[in-house]
């Protein structure tokens, strides 16, 4: 008998090459996926074992007790792979020859275990997806019957045509109701959008600001939100910038339980560039054991996968009470996600980091959590640079930048917006100190 490898595109091609070259005979012994092709192992028979079983038909002999240990051939194989014989030789490219014969049988099982691993991350992907769709109709739901409720509000206002007119920009735009009415509030005075422009900039500005959250300098600290917020810029972010008051070998990054494909490598990167050194945790055993041989660091960083990022903050929490969580969010982030961070739960957030400054067009759910809950903002991710230091939050700057896309087409602003444009200058070039 003889092991032979085929490769094709998927398994029911891999199927039909075995059966067109080695017959509907043929055994299969494995099958996995290899480098997008799927890889299957067969074994056929030998023109060795045909010529010695022909002689036996011709010239029967009395049955030895060596003869009664021969049964299908299924059976045989299956005896020969457990305990192969030292004397058969194996076919060239099929098995590595490396690999103890004893242990070949360990090593085409590995990767179907890899293979269920992978099966189950990418069906745990798909649930969260579908979680988050379901999450984000409902959300919708219910801002549109707020807005039918504001809108009738705002009908029995008396503001000007130029007013009404802009907040239905804002309505189109999808600015929430909740913040439409604290603006519409301050601006029950005004007739023009130029007049409205500073009161709404100040009732903003006065609605998120919040103490100022104290610089995470010693200790574990886990960042946990979802896929694509900027974790592990951040943690290379915070690396450098604390690398000025603390020496790289007395801090660790950690990843922990990111299955997604290039992420452990990004990280590895990220790390390479402050210096710090990077270790992989992928599950909360491993996890407990680093964090024990890593006792002696000043600071220890914890990136956490986005999927299903509530469980593994929950998991990581009672894992160790030493360790702080961090909530990071995209400032163009769904609604869905703001309130997973936000609405009250068994977590405990130590503080939320805000990325993608630079580039998010659409703030405005992040802009109404703040401003309905006091939750601490460590920094602010200005840009993607994983070299730009974290900015200090401003509440001035925020706000510029989510008004930044309320000015109507053909709509003029005049003095306010160039001053609260400078103040963004300003703020952007601020440094967030330890």
């Amino acid at each position: 008998m003889e092991l032979k490898r085929i490769l094709a595109r998927d398994s029911r091609a891999a199927n039909d090459k075995a059966l067109q070259l080695y017959g509907p005979d043929v055994l299969v012994i494995s099958s996995q996926r290899v480098d997008n092709q799927t890889e299957l192992i067969v074994a056929i028979d030998t023109q060795e074992d045909a010529m010695a079983g022909a002689p036996k038909a011709l010239h029967p002999v009395a049955p030895s007790p060596d003869q009664d240990r021969f049964v299908a051939f299924s059976e045989v194989f299956k005896v020969s792979v457990e305990s192969p014989e030292p004397a058969v030789e194996e076919a060239p490219g099929v098995v590595d020859a490396s690999v103890p014969a004893t242990d070949r049988g360990l090593v085409l099982s590995v990767p179907s275990v890899q293979e269920q691993q992978a099966d189950a991350d990418d069906l745990r992907r798909s649930r969260d997806t579908v979680e988050l769709l379901r999450q984000e109709i409902a959300a919708l739901r219910q801002e549109f019957n707020l807005n039918r409720q504001v809108a009738m509000w705002q009908s029995g206002q008396g503001l000007s045509a130029e007013l009404t007119a802009w907040f239905s920009h804002m309505q189109e735009l999808g600015v929430p109701a909740s913040l439409r009415t604290l603006m519409a509030d301050a601006v029950q005075d005004c007739e023009t959008v130029t007049e409205a422009w500073p009161k709404v900039h100040q009732s903003l500005s006065e609605a998120i600001k919040r103490r100022k959250a104290a610089w995470p300098a010693r200790g574990v600290h886990a960042l946990v939100g979802p896929s694509g917020a900027g974790k592990s810029v951040m943690i290379a972010r915070m690396a450098q910038a604390m690398a000025a008051q603390i020496p790289v070998d007395e801090m660790a990054i950690i990843s922990f339980a990111d299955t997604k494909a290039g992420a452990w490598s990004q990280l590895q990167v990220l790390a390479a560039q402050s210096g710090v050194s990077c270790y992989r945790a992928a599950d909360v055993a491993t996890l407990e054991v680093l964090l024990g041989e890593l006792s002696h660091q000043k600071v220890i960083w914890i990136d956490t996968p986005g999927t299903d990022f509530l469980r593994h903050a929950g998991a990581l929490q009672a894992l160790d009470s030493s360790v702080t969580l961090h909530a990071v969010l995209p400032l163009d982030a769904t609604v869905t996600n703001v309130r997973k961070i936000f609405e009250p739960s068994e977590l405990t957030w130590k503080s939320v980091m805000l990325t993608k400054f630079d580039e998010a067009a659409h703030p405005w759910h992040v802009l109404k959590a703040l401003c309905d809950h006091a939750l601490p903002v460590a920094a602010i991710g200005g840009s993607h640079q994983s070299s730009v230091a974290p900015l200090a939050f401003d509440a001035a700057a925020l706000v510029d930048l989510a008004l930044g896309g309320l000015q109507p087409e053909g709509m003029s602003i005049d003095m306010p917006v160039k001053k609260t444009r400078r103040r963004t200058t300003s703020a952007k070039t601020k440094v967030l100190n330890g």
